[in-house]
């Protein structure tokens, strides 16, 4: 966490370079933290550290928002046309906002989150925050209660497709009951590592988890699979950097991992197929009949890839 604050640090210095130099600057400093295609398949919002949002439809930049501060999630609602977004850095609210007509929902009691999730139909929102309070939302925006998950921070989270369950994700898990307010607490490892993304196997089964590793101890990026209770299946140690975001398809059959490589992974743990990159990924999602994934990286790439990892298009904005 203190390398990202420092690297961000630099970011704002090198940032003061001559014009002739300061977009290749800026775009070699642009983490695109976050990628998310709409249920249509038409549609892809992308956001980062250049407080902006940008909406792709069928592959061209349609619009570019204005937010302040880092995006670090985005999530579409299941049916309407609405983004979820949380953020970070000062000034900085998490929000939802309305594609078609532009308007804005401040969520209150956000201080800096990192993640950010609806339910499957659509009508409850989860924010993890910086603060490791889980807040919960109507479809409305409303704050409907606040839960200390005694985390650091809140890194990641997903809700169970079939039931008001999230998983949520920072130095340890914590699966959150919605409906009966109970915590259950797991460790993942014997010393605590960040831990970065997490993902329901759209069974509901079980779900993975990719975390951040620590070189400096030693420890190596792992993905985890657990099962639904939250009993560990297996760690899967593959990558050498950190697992920034994972998706699976709509049927469950494949897993699509962001890290130093796209890797695809059966729903055993198998790896099908990897495509190694020159820039650390960041984000990652499948469209809508799992026919092409869409990656983001640490210098500003939006790139459409086909199901065999061949790439279709860098997008240009």
């Amino acid at each position: 966490m203190n390398k990202i604050l420092a690297l961000l640090m630099i970011s704002i210095v090198i940032g003061c370079k001559p014009n002739d130099t300061k977009e290749k600057t800026e775009k070699e400093d642009w983490w695109f933290w976050t990628a998310s295609w709409n249920s249509e398949g038409n549609t892809i919002a992308v956001g980062g550290t250049q407080d902006s949002l940008r909406i792709f439809t069928n592959s061209k930049l349609k619009r570019n928002y204005r937010i302040s501060g880092t995006i670090t999630s985005l999530k579409w609602h299941p049916n309407n046309n609405i983004i979820a977004i949380s953020t970070q850095g000062d000034n900085a609210k998490s929000m939802l906002k309305d594609i078609d007509n532009d308007k804005e929902i401040i969520l209150d009691s956000i201080n800096g989150s990192r993640a950010i999730g609806w339910n499957t139909k659509g009508d409850l929102l989860a924010v993890g925050g910086n603060d490791g309070f889980l807040s919960l939302y109507n479809d409305q925006g409303i704050l409907l209660k606040r839960v200390n998950l005694e985390q650091r921070a809140v890194t990641g989270l997903d809700w169970h497709p079939e039931k008001n369950i999230l998983i949520t994700v920072g130095h340890h898990i914590v699966m959150y009951d919605f409906e009966n307010d109970k915590k259950t607490e797991i460790i993942p490892r014997n010393v605590d590592v960040l831990m970065l993304c997490v993902e329901w196997h759209p069974s509901g089964k079980f779900f993975v988890t990719g975390d951040y590793g620590d070189t400096d101890l030693n420890y190596p990026a792992l993905l985890q699979f657990w099962d639904e209770y939250g009993h560990k299946i297996k760690d899967i140690e593959h990558s050498k950097a950190e697992y920034r975001n994972l998706n699976w398809t709509k049927n469950g059959e494949v897993l699509a991992t962001a890290s130093d490589a796209i890797r695809l992974w059966t729903k055993d743990g198998k790896i099908i197929k990897e495509k190694k990159v020159e820039k650390l990924l960041w984000g990652i999602d499948w469209n809508n009949d799992d026919s092409q994934l869409v990656t983001t990286d640490e210098v500003g790439s939006v790139i459409i890839w086909d199901k065999e990892l061949e790439k279709i298009k860098e997008l240009e904005y």
